[in-house]
């Protein structure tokens, strides 16, 4: 299929970005919209090629099939019939999140897990320095401090934990709900960014919210600080003239350091870029052939179709340790 057929007239070109605002652009946002979302740092649209947050091949390691479409069950009886709500491809990237009641299931259990390990080791470590640093004996450190803790919230949350794995175990369709519908699509093809309605309101659901062309987004790193003052990041696109921004926290949650959210950006730039290749991880290695301007690149530089999927575990550990690494070097 030829290139010319295969993009649209709108898709991303860098070289097209870069010119000036054309007549008529003006800025329409308000100065409260301004502040909330073009505070931040702001990035470049300057990007190294394949260079990704590195738990992006922790998440999606080699073994993809070339069906990465997540189905929901639309119907019932006869006319139940299994539709794609959201999906990762060659073409766009289309992102749904599991709806709160799910979320609600996994962050008590990620909190009871935290205070059966890390909540256990803390005591243990303070019970210890409380024998050898204030001199008190072990006896009465064990039965006066140690043993309550054990007996009063690390076992109710242990018993927490186990329950809920349980369940995912034996019923994961109690807790992994499907979403009522997606949050947001980047389309390679058109080069247009898309936001839905929020997908709480049955009504709203797959409607959308705005549509505008990637060349017409900035990316920013925003801040703020945690219950203990220490900074939480996290990235998100704004319209440079209209009031639409868009988090992006839901492929990549907020994190104590910018580096994540900086490869991210760096991600959506190769990935939105008609003119080059997908970016070479694992996640689009059975698509690659289907996108004219990387199969023509990988055939050019003879590159293996199936150079992840062929890797043995060892080299793959060290390739996404270099993919750490690569990314605090460049955005540390």
């Amino acid at each position: 299929m030829p290139e010319s057929s295969y993009y649209s007239t709108t898709a991303w070109q860098p070289e097209r970005d870069s010119r000036p605002r054309r007549r008529g652009q003006l800025d329409r946002r308000s100065r409260s919209f301004r502040f909330q979302w073009t505070t931040g740092q702001k990035l470049s649209k300057d990007y190294v090629p394949d260079l990704v947050p590195g738990d992006f091949l922790e998440t999606w390691p080699p073994g993809q099939d070339e069906d990465t479409n997540w189905y929901v069950e639309e119907g019932r009886g006869r006319e139940k019939k299994r539709v794609p709500m959201a999906w990762i491809n060659q073409e766009s990237i289309r992102w749904a999140t599991l709806p709160s009641s799910s979320w609600r299931w996994l962050i008590v259990k990620g909190f009871a897990k935290f205070l059966s390990t890390i909540g256990l080791g803390f005591i243990t470590l303070a019970s210890i320095s409380m024998v050898f640093m204030l001199g008190r004996s072990w006896q009465s450190v064990f039965l006066d401090s140690y043993l309550p803790v054990v007996i009063y919230v690390g076992g109710p949350s242990a018993l927490i934990w186990a329950t809920i794995t349980l369940i995912e175990s034996l019923f994961p369709s109690w807790i992994y709900k499907d979403p009522k519908g997606p949050l947001w699509e980047f389309n390679r093809r058109t080069g247009f960014v898309t936001a839905f309605r929020d997908p709480k309101k049955k009504r709203d659901a797959g409607q959308f919210a705005w549509q505008s062309p990637f060349a017409e987004f900035d990316g920013y790193i925003h801040s703020g600080p945690t219950h203990q003052g220490l900074p939480l990041y996290y990235g998100a696109m704004v319209h440079r003239f209209r009031e639409e921004a868009l988090p992006l926290t839901a492929f990549q949650a907020a994190s104590s350091n910018d580096e994540d959210h900086k490869a991210l950006w760096n991600f959506w730039l190769q990935y939105m870029d008609s003119t080059a290749p997908l970016p070479d991880i694992p996640l689009f290695e059975p698509h690659r052939h289907k996108d004219p301007v990387t199969a023509e690149h990988d055939k050019r530089i003879g590159r293996n179709p199936r150079y992840w999927r062929d890797m043995d575990d060892v080299t793959y550990k060290q390739k996404t340790d270099e993919m750490y690494k690569r990314c605090l070097k460049v955005f540390g």
